[in-house]
């Protein structure tokens, strides 16, 4: 296979979505009449904090129980619902030619059903949408609908051998779909649509991508699809605008029914290379991350192993979405490549995956594959938590985020630089600072590149510079800026060395802020060689009695311009590591700045030419935590908004509400945090939290939203100190206003 679809399941692209099935009884309502269509209010997607998705399998009509559902999704007290409605197998009784239809469904409607059953409950609903495969006798009617090899053979499911992938460039999706979009908006009380897999497929040659990747002045669709090679890029560039079309012609043919309704991907930004953050920040009214569970698999889209990683990919929606709703798809099962899509996680992996996202501002949706459910260990899991969520609405309606450290997220040029083989390792800076920043308790949030601009970078007082290989000259400039006005940036590695098409500069762009020059080369493997901590310095607090720590493994070379502090970290160069008796140097210090700390018009500046970034997120080394914590410590030059002193590893966030202010603490101490599977909550404690206050408000209590107690506090300006006794997962320290 070639492209995104190597084989192809969905955590190489996006995991496939196999079939499975249960037992169970309880036959449907007939169809609903159809009617003209239905309005939703304006902004309705600010409403639901709770989702659950019921995703029907095609046995599922006439064999499964709406009322237990119903039942269940009334006492979770959930307040929006994805289900099942077309696409590649409809169920519902469509009228659309060449639509497929669930088999045995007949005239009995299981989404129409649902759909009325949830509006009773004054639940928002989504319609789900999955256009990846169509039966074979759609295939056998309009064989131009499928997805097609390099060889022009229209490609089979990989799984389910009665089906063929569809094209999801051409007539299928844009002039099948948008009748089934429209009969589903005439007939059904639905708010918005959900796709799932509709831009996952890849790569197709079929005759209609063929000329229309010609017309647009792509000369063939190239073989060789790897994002580093120019063609390829332009390729995958290709696909994303033809997807973006997709995507304005979907919510065009919604609009006309429900103006308020809206179309959404169920796979946000990712692909071979991600979509630019401010082409869906911009469309979307709310996003979801379909990103499960913890999994093993080191591929493309991996989730990772860390149980934070779910509070990481709540901050990347974040990162492009700003204030609008985002939630992350919750599995109760286990998400491994070998796809056992009917099985159940233990209770403590299920609550720290949830809380781990909704701790960094994400309401949740929790997904189950078959409305016919043969374990139901995880149902009380989830209406614990659900109407925990529910009792506590007011704490956690966030209006905006407190933190003051902001990470530029690029997600984009580690495939365009590093292409398939080097992505991984590119995006390990990002990955390295994110675990360094969260390790050091510094709330902090994260903003797509493509907002780096005055307006969104000024609520931030520090922002992470993490190898941001591609800067514009404009980027450049709003960061000098920045800095000038008071600002802070830490930055490593190759940051601003090209531009924003992936042309190198000669020199750096932030040169002058960096205070040093490009000198034309970057050593890609640094052995055996050390940072000289140069005591004292105020730019070294916490880490007095380290003489000297290993260096990092790659090196920009750089000669210092202009003035900065003296340099906290200086080179040892590299000596030999073989055989022992020469494991000794003759150059046991040297003067040669590893770190540019610098004031620039009323801001601060930290270049760091070495990885230390990357290489941190490869090997955790406690002293590169400790030195880029005292970094951005310097940077900063004041206390984070929210300080928590306590054992162990927790992750922390900070917002405010309506009338409140909520201080999240996530406990990690677990020997399951860096992989596997919680196998129960190890309650740690006590820790001492502080906080500051935004200006002009008055705190009139605090409560602990986990234990469920009341809080003493005391009051210093600003300043509110509360004891937290002990945490499970998640503890939320609200702090209410007058």
């Amino acid at each position: 296979m070639t492209g995104l679809d190597h084989g192809m399941d969905r955590r190489t692209l996006l995991r496939t979505a196999g079939v499975a099935t249960i037992s169970a009884t309880v036959p449907l309502a007939a169809a609903t009449p159809a009617r003209r269509g239905h309005a939703s209010p304006a902004k309705w997607e600010e409403g639901p904090m709770r989702w659950f998705q019921l995703a029907f399998t095609e046995d599922d009509p006439g064999k499964f129980s709406p009322s237990f559902w119903l039942d269940y999704f009334k006492e979770i007290k959930a307040d929006g619902v994805c289900l099942s409605a077309g696409g590649g197998v409809a169920f519902y009784p469509t009228k659309v030619p060449d639509h497929g239809k669930a088999r045995g469904l007949g005239q009995q409607d299981p989404f129409g059903t649902m759909v009325k059953g949830c509006k009773e409950l004054g639940m928002r609903v989504l319609a789900r949408i999955d256009t990846h495969a169509m039966p074979t006798e759609v295939f056998a009617a309009h064989p131009e609908w499928a997805a097609c090899t390099a060889d022009g053979k229209p490609r089979k499911h990989w799984t389910a051998a009665d089906l063929y992938l569809t094209c999801p460039y051409t007539d299928y999706n844009f002039k099948l779909m948008p009748q089934v979009l429209q009969e589903i908006a005439r007939g059904y009380a639905v708010d918005g649509y959900f796709g799932n897999r509709v831009n996952t497929l890849g790569v197709c040659y079929c005759s209609g991508c063929r000329t229309l990747y010609r017309d647009a002045g792509g000369a063939e669709i190239p073989t060789d699809l790897d994002p580093v090679n120019p063609a390829a890029a332009r390729y995958w560039d290709w696909t994303q605008r033809r997807f973006l079309m997709l995507n304005d012609l979907w919510n065009k043919t919604i609009r006309a029914t429900n103006p308020n309704g809206f179309f959404v991907y169920g796979t946000e930004r990712r692909g071979a290379v991600d979509y630019v953050g401010k082409d869906l920040g911009e469309r979307n009214p709310v996003v979801f991350c379909d990103r499960q569970a913890r999994s093993t698999d080191h591929g493309m889209f991996s989730t990772g192993e860390q149980a934070w990683n779910n509070g990481r990919f709540t901050k990347e929606l974040r990162a492009y979405m700003g204030d609008k709703p985002v939630s992350n798809i919750i599995s109760v099962g286990v998400e491994e490549e070998y796809r056992w899509k009917d099985s159940v996680q233990n209770e403590a992996e299920i609550r720290i995956w949830a809380h781990s996202a909704i701790a960094q501002g994400s309401r949740p949706w929790v997904t189950k594959f078959n409305a016919k459910p043969f374990d139901k260990r995880w149902m009380p899991v989830v209406a614990d938590i659900y109407q925990w969520l529910a009792k506590n609405e007011r704490h956690l309606r966030n209006t905006r985020s407190l933190a003051t450290i902001g990470m530029i997220l690029d997600p984009r040029t580690a495939a365009l630089e590093g292409g398939n083989k080097g992505r991984g390792e590119l995006e390990q800076h990002r990955y390295g600072f994110y675990e360094a920043l969260l390790e050091s308790r510094l709330p902090f949030d994260e903003l797509d590149i493509s907002y780096l601009d005055a307006k969104h970078i000024e609520r931030f007082r520090v922002l992470i510079l993490p190898n941001l290989v591609r800067l514009s000259d404009a980027q450049c400039e709003t960061l000098r800026r920045f800095v000038k006005a008071g600002g802070r940036i830490v930055a490593t590695h190759e940051t601003s060395l090209h531009d924003e098409f992936g042309k190198p500069r000669a020199n750096f762009g932030l040169a002058d802020l960096f205070g040093c020059r490009f000198d034309g080369k970057v050593v890609e493997r640094v052995q055996n060689s050390y940072l000289t901590l140069r005591h004292p310095s105020p730019i070294l607090a916490g880490l007095e009695g380290v003489p000297r720590c290993i260096g990092a493994v790659k090196r920009v070379m750089v000669t210092p311009e202009g003035t900065s502090e003296p340099s906290p970290l200086t080179l040892v160069p590299s000596y030999e590591d073989l055989p022992m008796e020469r494991v000794y140097t003759d150059v046991p210090t040297t003067d040669i700045p590893m770190a540019y700390c610098r004031t620039f018009g009323t801001g601060r500046v930290v270049y760091l030419p070495m990885d230390l970034d990357r290489t941190f997120g490869e090997l955790r080394d406690s002293d590169h935590l400790a030195v880029l914590h005292a970094m951005v410590a310097w940077a900063s030059g004041e206390a984070p908004p929210l300080q928590v002193a306590g054992p162990g590893l927790i992750d922390l966030a900070y917002w405010q509400q309506a009338k409140s202010v909520t201080a999240h603490i996530v406990n990690y101490n677990n020997p399951m945090t860096m992989a596997g599977s919680y196998r129960e909550a190890l309650t740690t404690g006590p820790y001492d939290v502080e906080v500051e206050l935004p200006d002009g408000v008055s705190p009139v209590g605090v409560s602990l939203l986990e234990s469920g107690q009341p809080a003493q506090f005391t009051q210093q300006g600003r300043r509110l100190k509360v004891r937290v006794p002990s945490i499970r997962y998640h503890e939320i320290v609200a702090i209410d206003l007058a």
